[in-house]
């Protein structure tokens, strides 16, 4: 180990830290890897070194000694983060948070629970359910992803329309800020006492502060879950429907509506076809029943038709699959990186009004054929304001221009969205791979997010890099 971290190796043990030839190679990187479309460099970079805290206390010390040592200091969960959020510079120290991973308690009254930032979502959901509870955050990594990484993207899953994203399930946390400080704000579930604390750190990717620990409103077990799957004709019939229902007052549990395009370079199959809604609602048996009552009348008046329950089930069942992909196959290497070698794959996701969802879907697919890009799925994920778009291009004999060209169309799709009075991400944050869209995001509110940065972190320690910090 170098001369200078031996201080401190003392301070933590020897086991909590790995520097130079002992840092695994997985810590180059985080999941945005290089079949992604980017102009920045595939490859990552060795950071200074890993460390592995146990407690607040630790991450408290390691924040001191960055700061003394001019290294900056990036945030790692479970390392599924899709926009390079954990990305590491090589004068950086990766906080590796998984040893962090306790439930601390859990009040089945109350139906809150709070545990360290570590630990994994589904981990963390197993332990509630033995309380009769579940954890209200669903995403596809649910079980590779950690609890503070969830907060620091505020990122949405499968329930998000009945719960809410990450962080409104959010009641209190523990953050440490960059002077080593450990704030922890109260827990409730209802506060008008000025500035919310809390918030300064949900989103915003570890740049103002490292969250360790929270309290999470939590929910209990559904009597009766019943999901279904349909096809539609098309995208705005369906579409409709779909805005009609929740105008209605239905909140689905699930609710993914896509249209999918033919794409021969896949390495997988892509048929074209009508699109395809799953949809579901969780609650009480009478509860769930009334819902299905509404939801049929509307789906009848756009022609839907019922899908084999064979269907739901799959998508149910195998809906957190792909995270596996990122799993390692050997050091470094990904089953994603090994799948996805030959073409680039990459997606958008915006909330736009839902006046302007059909001259997006127009303005996008014609922005993909102008760059050689094709569309592979387009539709709306838990509620019709928030659209996804898949899009791939084969690698061919320049990677480099594929990966350009792909890059290019995201960046002229999205500021497309931002015209239209939409906003470029819902699901996985910033990270480095929509930094340089900051601008268009926020105008001038980024000079504003700037100077808040600057003074929670003077020295720009945390996550340096990430956000348009």
């Amino acid at each position: 180990m170098g001369a200078r971290f031996s201080e401190l190796a003392e301070r933590l043990g020897a086991d909590q830290i790995a520097t130079e030839s002992a840092i695994p190679p997985r810590y180059r990187l985080d999941a945005f890897r290089a079949h992604r479309g980017s102009r920045l460099p595939e490859g990552g970079v060795t950071p200074a070194a890993v460390v592995w805290p146990r407690s607040t206390e630790d991450v408290s010390v390691v924040v001191h000694f960055a700061a003394d040592a001019g290294l900056s200091i990036v945030p790692w969960g479970g390392g599924t983060g899709l926009m390079g959020g954990a990305r590491p510079t090589t004068d950086s120290i990766v906080l590796d948070m998984r040893r962090m991973r306790r439930v601390l308690s859990i009040d089945r009254a109350s139906n809150r629970a709070t545990a360290q930032a570590g630990i994994v979502l589904e981990a963390l959901d197993r332990r509630l359910r033995k309380a009769r509870l579940t954890l209200g955050h669903d995403p596809w990594s649910r079980p590779r992803a950690t609890l503070g990484g969830a907060i620091g993207t505020n990122g949405i899953g499968y329930a998000g329309y009945l719960r809410g994203t990450m962080g409104d399930q959010v009641l209190g946390l523990e953050s440490v800020l960059a002077d080593g400080t450990i704030l922890r704000t109260r827990p409730a579930v209802r506060s008008t006492t000025g500035l919310d604390l809390r918030r300064l750190f949900i989103g915003t990717e570890g740049t103002l502060g490292i969250v360790t620990a929270a309290t999470l409103r939590v929910f209990p077990i559904p009597e009766r879950e019943e999901i279904h799957a349909f096809s539609i004709r098309d995208f705005p019939t369906g579409l409709a429907c779909l805005v009609r229902m929740y105008d209605d007052g239905l909140a689905p549990a699930v609710m993914d509506f896509e249209e999918s395009f033919p794409a021969p370079s896949l390495p997988w199959r892509s048929d074209d076809g009508p699109p395809a809604l799953y949809l579901g609602f969780a609650g009480s048996r009478e509860l769930v029943g009334a819902c299905w009552r509404v939801a049929h009348r509307r789906l009848r008046a756009a022609a839907a038709r019922s899908l084999p329950d064979g269907d739901a089930r799959d998508y149910w069942r195998t809906r957190h699959d792909i995270i596996y992909a990122h799993d390692e196959v050997s050091p470094g290497v990904t089953r994603a990186d090994m799948f996805l070698k030959d073409v680039i794959f990459d997606y958008i996701h915006v909330a736009l009004p839902r006046s302007r969802i059909l001259a997006y879907r127009r303005s996008s697919l014609a922005i993909l054929r102008r760059h050689g890009v094709r569309p592979i799925g387009f539709g709306v994920w838990t509620q019709p304001e928030l659209v996804s778009l898949e899009v791939l291009r084969s690698v061919g004999a320049d990677r480099a221009a594929a990966r350009t060209a792909v890059a290019s169309a995201v960046d002229e799709i999205i500021r497309r969205a931002l015209s239209l009075g939409g906003s470029m991400e819902y699901v996985h944050g910033v990270g480095v791979k929509l930094a340089h869209l900051m601008a268009d995001e926020l105008g001038t509110g980024l000079a504003v997010a700037r100077r808040v940065k600057a003074a929670l972190d003077p020295g720009g320690i945390l996550n340096s890099g990430k956000l348009g910090f």
